[in-house]
């Protein structure tokens, strides 16, 4: 960047007011020297012009009668007084028509013939002006008259002035218009600066205070001293600067629930600050919770659950006068149904009716906010702010907040609600594992007592099975039961819904209704209106009725196949369990056909297309249980590569193929790959990508393969590409330590 260029990036706005306010100033002195020095000149002129006219006056009539009687003697001589009288007379020139002057100046009379043109111009009219004389060879100021003689034109005067004194004049007044200029530029250049400073001050004050603000001091204000627009300004900067402190302190506000609701067990014990904090932000008067009890109520009923109020301002928690719907009912008469469906509302006491307006008069109450909290699409309560000090407008940033921390209060809820649900499940499901190990070592006990020969070869194998994963069997069973568990929670959801909606209270209240009639109850069929109607809507409730048993009848058949399926996961994996640590001549294309069955619920719920891909293959030689637990565990880490993908479609492959006297076993996935870098450590102890991973699993399933005399590989190209790992067994046995 060029220096000028520099200097005018760094020019601020003081020196650019100055320089506009001096650039005006000087334009204006420029025209008015422009058109008063040319007046000024010109008024000299006239001047010359009228002393010229005067002298030519005194000299007509004896120039007239020179001309009459052919005699110039007396008008030549009238000429010399003339010069000898007034200094400023160069020179007096008489012509006439035919050409012939006499020049009558300081030091002679002359006369010639056939005098140019200029001294008798064809135009007829006195003429003046500074114009140069070759006669003389100088600049005069020269003044010419026509005079007639008799009626006739004869010829002409001519007056030359000297041009000293007009020369003086002029000089004067350029000196002194160039003084008086440049002590109005030096004058105005002050005066622009310090009209400029006293202009920009303000804006500076502005300046840095946006920069201030900007830095992130939200409490700084601008100085208010002026009326006019800057001071407007001023105003509208600190509302600016208002409005970000107050949102700034919104932001605050939601920080803080939310740190207080992930900080608490439960969600109760952070209610009290939540509502102290909010309160404080807001400057509200009163903020509280209401949570809806439906217990044996048609309708929902307001329960007061707690409250905060500014000093000064009555609590209503503990009020016996003001208990539930006595004290919430006349806020929510104008505002129900809105509330109920997820909006917010703002109201003051003239939006509610005239019977319920009296309450709000007694309160003293201004205005009020009131945010829904739902949970789970349905309205479980409210968020209340009152303001009993003044009328107040609230902002959007403070509507915003409220309804973000309701909804964190909401979630908060939901959140608790599923974690109570899966904490029952868990104890649920503990229970019936503790039950069914129980049984196990019943078994076995008894085995052990039946057949004391076997009991040393028997404890080998469970201690071998024990070393070999019986964990990791563990894990399987809770992780397949727990997606067929899932299944049933929502056949289960439906079925509880389904008997929600039921008609069937309706059918009860159609009894009651004919029992009222009994006595007279075929009149009343065929007579009164609602007799009527009795059969058809019998008729209708039925077929509705059919429906939901339908609906209940498919429900629980989903519920009986996923119980049956549980109970196949759990024989499938004691199978499995039962053999560790044996080799056995073993069909490969069923062991993998075993792995997607342990896994195919959890495939389809993830939306993953599993294809087969199976050549003819010798049976091999392997520990059964080893080998399944490599392919599960590969199966798992490649759905939860594609669960990372936001890839439509997820395609898993499981191929079998023959090569290099080893049947090979690959698990192809399109998931997030793998990147050149990690594939040499991707077997490592310890090593992993995921947060919840433990680095194990590979590395265990690699030593597996290793001590069957097989081996893991693994192929990738890269980011995005998906995945390939290929578990190579040996078609005869082979034990390598490791």
């Amino acid at each position: 960047m060029s220096a000028a260029k520099k200097q005018r990036k760094g020019l601020g706005i003081t020196a650019r007011t100055t320089l506009l306010s001096w650039l005006i100033t000087l334009v204006t002195l420029l025209i008015f020297v422009g058109v008063i020095v040319p007046q000024q000149k010109r008024f000299f002129e006239q001047n010359l012009e009228a002393r010229a006219v005067k002298v030519a006056a005194g000299l007509y009539d004896a120039t007239t009668a020179a001309a009459e009687t052919s005699n110039y003697t007396n008008a030549l001589s009238r000429c010399k007084e003339a010069l000898a009288t007034d200094k400023s007379v160069a020179y007096l020139l008489i012509t006439r028509n035919d050409g012939y002057s006499w020049v009558c100046d300081r030091n002679r009379v002359r006369s010639f013939a056939a005098a140019s043109s200029r001294w008798h111009p064809e135009v007829r009219q006195p003429d003046s002006g500074i114009d140069f004389i070759p006669v003389f060879g100088k600049r005069f100021f020269n003044y010419s008259q026509p005079f007639d003689v008799k009626g006739k034109a004869w010829g002409w005067l001519h007056v030359g002035l000297t041009l000293e004194g007009y020369d003086q004049e002029v000089a004067g007044l350029y000196r002194r218009t160039g003084l008086l200029g440049l002590s109005c530029i030096l004058f105005s250049l002050i005066a622009s600066l310090l009209y400029a400073r006293n202009l920009v001050r303000p804006l500076l004050a502005l300046q840095k205070v946006v920069q201030q603000v900007t830095g992130g001091d939200l409490s700084v204000r601008a100085p208010i001293n002026r009326s006019d627009e800057l001071g407007h300004l001023a105003g509208s900067v600190n509302l600016m600067s208002q409005a970000l402190q107050r949102r700034d302190m919104v932001v605050q506000n939601v920080r803080f629930v939310a740190q207080k609701l992930l900080s608490f067990p439960r969600w109760q014990d952070a209610v009290e600050k939540i509502l102290s904090k909010i309160g404080e932000t807001t400057g509200a008067s009163r903020v509280y919770l209401f949570e809806n009890l439906t217990e044996g109520r048609t309708e929902p009923a307001d329960f007061f659950a707690r409250e905060w109020v500014a000093e000064g301002i009555r609590p209503q928690c503990k009020n016996p006068e003001l208990k539930g719907d006595r004290w919430f009912a006349p806020k929510l008469n104008c505002a129900r149904d809105l509330i109920g469906r997820g909006e917010i509302v703002i109201r003051s006491p003239a939006d509610f009716r005239a019977e319920d307006r009296q309450f709000f008069i007694e309160q003293n109450l201004k205005s009020l906010v009131l945010a829904p909290i739902m949970v789970e699409g349905s309205w479980w309560g409210f968020l209340g702010v009152d303001e009993c000090v003044a009328d107040r407008e609230w902002t959007d940033a403070e509507l915003d907040s409220l309804r973000a921390v309701a909804d964190m209060v909401g979630a908060t809820i939901a959140r608790s609600r599923v974690e109570d649900a899966l904490l029952e499940a868990k104890n649920h499901l503990e229970q019936r594992v503790e039950e069914r190990t129980s049984e196990l070592h019943k078994q076995i006990e008894a085995k052990a007592k039946a057949n004391a020969e076997l009991a040393q070869a028997q404890e080998r194998l469970i201690e071998a099975s024990r070393q070999a994963g019986m964990a990791e069997v563990a894990t399987g069973v809770l992780h397949n039961v727990g997606n067929v568990l899932n299944s049933i929670n929502v056949s289960a959801t439906i079925i509880r819904e389904n008997l929600g909606k039921s008609e069937v209270p309706t059918l009860g209240k159609v009894a009651q209704l004919l029992n009222s009639h009994s006595a007279d109850l075929p009149s009343f069929l065929t007579a009164d209106p609602k007799g009527k109607m009795i059969p058809g809507f019998l008729q209708t409730l039925a077929e509705q009725l059919q429906t939901e048993h339908a609906q209940l009848e498919q429900e629980q058949e989903q519920l009986a196949r996923n119980i049956e399926h549980i109970k196949q996961i759990v024989s499938m994996q004691q199978d499995y369990a039962k053999v560790s640590g044996v080799l056995e001549q073993v069909s490969v294309a069923t062991l993998v056909d075993d792995v997607l069955g342990m896994s195919n619920d959890s495939l389809t719920r993830h939306g993953i297309v599993v294809s087969r891909k199976y050549a003819e293959v010798p049976p091999v030689m392997v520990d059964r249980h080893k080998v399944v637990q490599i392919l599960v565990n590969l199966v798992q880490n490649a759905k939860q590569a594609m669960d990372e993908t936001n890839t439509p479609e997820k395609q898993l492959t499981l191929g079998i193929r023959n090569g290099g006297g080893r049947v090979k076993v690959y698990v192809q996935d399109t998931g997030v790959g793998i990147p050149p870098e990690n594939l040499t450590k991707i077997f490592n102890h310890g090593f992993t990508t995921r947060k919840q991973g433990h680095g194990f699993g590979l590395h265990s399933g690699a030593n597996a393969a290793k001590e069957m005399g097989g081996e893991l590989k693994v192929q990738s190209e890269g980011p995005g590409k998906g995945a390939t790992f290929t578990l190579e067994l040996p078609l005869t046995a082979e034990r390598k330590k490791l």
